[in-house]
């Protein structure tokens, strides 16, 4: 079978979680007709982005007739994909994707279905969208044949297991041998990743079921299955598991004759001697064993040191002139097929036979080499190379030769990653990876034998021009360079003067305290393990640390307390404290900004400054300025905006609501609820709505909060009669997630004014308040989740006015 690249948009990889806005310019609820609906014009759409985070591309046009509903195929990729919404009625309505940061390719389906009713009669109409997120932020896709043979790659001879999990297969049918010719007059069929030697899956299908034409790309599921080594190839038996595959419309390969490798052919004429010729026979239950039967000639051969072998051939009785056998010949991949006697036509591992090779099957084992001996992609077993650094996804290992990344991470795995200064043998799959080459952590495998002594580094020092030069030209290589930290979850990008290149500090181990260093200039040092680049187009040095430091000739000033609003009435100061080095020199502060009058700086040290509002704000606006922390030469080196609530009306209502106190009868404390339900609290009712995966509970377990999440869930407040919701005061905890966006929106999801989603960055005092405008009385609205995270909300205090 010849390579291929199979095709381009094939299927569209799988969505996630939440609900939250669609733009409809449509909107018929009435629609009774039969359902229809499309996906950009199609049944089926892929999206796609590259690991980072972000939006796919394209959007998703979904043009129904009658309401529908979207569904994940696997519930599990709710965690990091995350639709716009996840229902809509009759009409046109733009769909969106947001996926989570990856470290690995990944795939997600899901279902639209709309539905109508007809006299009483349900009707239903289907399409499909697969949301897809890999390096390249390609929508081309290749068969997974060889990542379930890894699942796999535990299962002994003569024994199997069953699949537990719900598992996705891609490939494409190579074989087929009708059905009789195997026990149980099952139908089997053949997949294989053409573009991967050992890659052969066999797969037979329950007797009720399935026949798809050679060269037929083919994709489904399996779960439950009984999967064994047969003949040294992974076999999947589908019956009586839950099975469904279906052919992939307009995706067929054109399966060539697999040619039989010149030195097989004389490996045999050396080994063997043959016997006679033996017409094709039947099988025991009675049915053609071959396809074509009087095109085949089964040969028998004796080993000159004794045993026998029966081999089948194609189309002659010469076999040692044999050049090539089609595939498609009822040969399973087509090279050899032996008979073993009870009706079964079955690959045979080349190892079994004495001197054999069979690439088809038998992947070549790993090339003892030292680092530098590695100069393209293969399998590779490095002897006692040493741990130069280590972070939370892996380890730059080192011998005489030079160092290399052994990246570790799979999702949902347990890792041991081996101390700095372990001797280590490694063996696994060197690959490609941002410009350089790497071990894959795929089959890996590392064995810590001792330890050795770490070679000291001299760092190569890059500027901006350098940062610039080493992205365009990847190598391996242990570099220092300066810029100003940004933490943001697990994110932590240093911004470098003169280039476009971000330093990127990947994974880094929590002794390196890097978070302490946000909004810091710093020092970082360690090897460079690859240039990646996201589908913004933006850059990144991503760099393993191996140590980070303030900065100590770069002037820097960062504030580590945020000051909270002032109050309208007697407004209390407020101490925040700040770190500046030593290049700062004297730290001087200014307020400025429209209202820079409204506030002033009562007094500061070298490590606090102490604030607060100059009076009383009788307004019915909020006052607003910047602090500014400034160096010595007089260059603003941090800000921080300062704010004062308006003033409050006398006939206001102040509902004041604790999370942490005693919950209502019924509320859900230890496990997360997912349906909408209304408690009250503080006399009003509140209603909670999930976002349909995730759920909420008033926690017990390890601290006393109310978690929500994740996009799309919300909190709906209670309305007052006469009154609109003018304030939210939201306190949340140490310890939640510092990535969460929240916002304050109508009914609907559209957020108001003033109540646009912010990052809740969980540092003290953890409050985050919204000053909405242009509320309506006598209406609900809610606190809502913007992102695929949870929040942690404390304690509430709303204002109605």
């Amino acid at each position: 079978m010849k390579a291929v690249n199979f095709w381009k948009t094939l299927f569209c990889a799988a969505l996630a979680v939440t609900a939250f806005t669609a733009c409809s310019d449509d909107d018929d609820n009435g629609y009774s007709g039969t359902p229809e609906i499309s996906v950009n014009g199609a049944a089926t759409v892929s999206v796609v982005r590259d690991l980072t985070a972000g939006e796919t591309s394209p959007v998703v046009s979904v043009v129904s007739k009658g309401d529908w509903t979207l569904a994940f195929n696997n519930a599990g990729d709710s965690q990091w994909v995350t639709p716009s919404t996840m229902s809509g009625k009759t009409g046109t309505t733009t769909l969106t994707f947001n996926v989570a940061q990856a470290s690995a390719a990944r795939t997600a389906k899901l279902t639209l279905t709309a539905s109508t009713t007809f006299e009483g009669i349900p009707l239903k109409a289907t399409a499909e969208i697969v949301v897809m997120q890999n390096e390249g932020g390609s929508t081309d896709v290749e068969t997974n044949v060889k990542e379930i043979r890894t699942k796999m790659a535990a299962i002994a001879t003569d024994g199997g297991v069953t699949i537990s999990e719900d598992l996705t297969l891609t490939g494409i049918v190579v074989s087929d041998v009708e059905a009789g010719g195997f026990a149980g007059n099952r139908n089997c069929v053949v997949v294989d990743n053409s573009t991967e030697a050992g890659a052969g899956i066999i797969v037979r299908f329950p007797a009720s079921g399935y026949k798809f034409p050679v060269g037929q790309v083919i994709t489904g599921s399996i779960k439950g299955a009984k999967a064994a080594l047969s003949y040294g190839v992974l076999q999947i038996d589908l019956d009586g598991s839950t099975v469904s595959f279906s052919a992939v419309e307009g995706s067929t390969v054109d399966v060539q004759p697999i040619p039989v490798p010149a030195a097989d052919l004389a490996t045999y004429e050396s080994q063997y001697v043959k016997v006679s010729d033996v017409q094709p026979v039947a099988s025991a239950r009675g049915g053609k064993f071959y396809q074509g039967t009087s095109s085949y000639t089964t040969t028998k051969f004796e080993t000159k040191t004794g045993g026998s072998l029966d081999i089948s051939i194609y189309k002659t009785n010469d076999w040692a002139k044999t050049a090539e056998v089609p595939a498609k010949s009822g040969y399973v991949c087509g090279l050899v097929s032996i008979y073993n006697g009870v009706g079964q036509v079955a690959p045979r591992n080349a190892k079994d036979v004495a001197g054999l090779t069979n690439d088809l099957f038998t992947e070549a084992g790993p090339v003892t080499s030292t680092i530098a001996g590695i100069t393209e992609a293969g399998k590779y077993k490095v002897v006692d190379a040493i741990v130069a650094a280590n972070y939370e996804s892996g380890f730059v290992m080192e011998d005489a030769t030079g160092q290399m990344l052994v990246y570790q991470f799979i999702k949902g795995a347990t890792i041991t990653i081996p101390a700095v200064g372990a001797k280590v043998t490694v063996t696994g799959t060197v690959e490609p990876k941002n410009g350089m080459l790497q071990f894959s952590p795929e089959g890996l495998t590392v064995d810590a034998n001792g330890t050795g002594s770490v070679k000291p580094q001299t760092a190569t020092v890059l500027d901006g021009a350098a940062v610039t030069a080493l992205f365009n030209s990847p190598v391996m290589k242990y570099v220092k360079y300066t810029g100003k930290l940004t933490v943001d979850g697990n994110y932590y990008n240093v911004a470098i003067d003169g280039t476009e290149v971000v330093g990127s500090i990947s994974y880094p181990n929590a002794d390196l305290n890097v978070a302490s260093f946000n909004g810091q200039t710093i020092d970082v040092e360690g090897w460079f393990i690859g240039a990646t680049s996201a589908a913004s187009g933006a850059k990144y040095l991503t760099t393993l640390a191996v140590k980070v430091s303030a900065n100590d000739n770069v002037p820097s000033v960062t504030f580590t307390d945020q000051p909270t609003q002032f109050a309208a009435a007697s407004p209390a100061e407020q101490t925040l404290k700040y770190t500046a080095n030593a290049a700062a020199g004297a730290v001087t502060f200014e307020i400025t900004g429209a209202d820079k009058d409204k506030f002033k700086v009562v007094s500061s040290t070298a490590s606090q400054v102490v604030i607060n509002a100059v009076g009383n704000n009788t307004s019915d606006a909020v006052y607003t300025a910047t602090l500014n922390a400034k160096g010595s030469a007089g260059t603003v080196l941090a800000s921080v905006a300062l704010s004062q609530a308006k003033a409050v009306s006398g006939n206001a209502t102040v509902i004041n609501v604790d999370f942490a106190g005693a919950v209502p009868a019924g509320a859900p404390t230890s496990s997360y609820e997912k349906e909408t339900k209304t408690f009250a609290f503080s006399g009003y009712d509140f209603t909670f709505v999930s976002d349909g995966t995730n759920g909420y509970k008033f926690n017990r377990t390890n601290g006393d909060y109310f978690i929500f999440g994740k996009k799309g869930a919300y909190v709906q407040l209670p309305s007052i009669a006469g009154k609109a919701l003018t304030k939210v005061v939201c306190v949340s905890r140490k310890g939640a997630s510092g990535s969460v966006m929240v916002g304050i929106a109508n009914t609907e999801g559209a957020f108001v004014t003033g109540g646009a989603p912010v990052k809740w960055a969980q540092t003290e005092p953890y409050t985050f308040t919204y000053e909405l405008t242009g509320t309506a009385v006598n209406t609900p609205y809610c606190i809502r989740i913007d992102s695929a995270h949870n929040a942690q909300i404390v304690t509430l205090e709303l204002t109605y006015e």
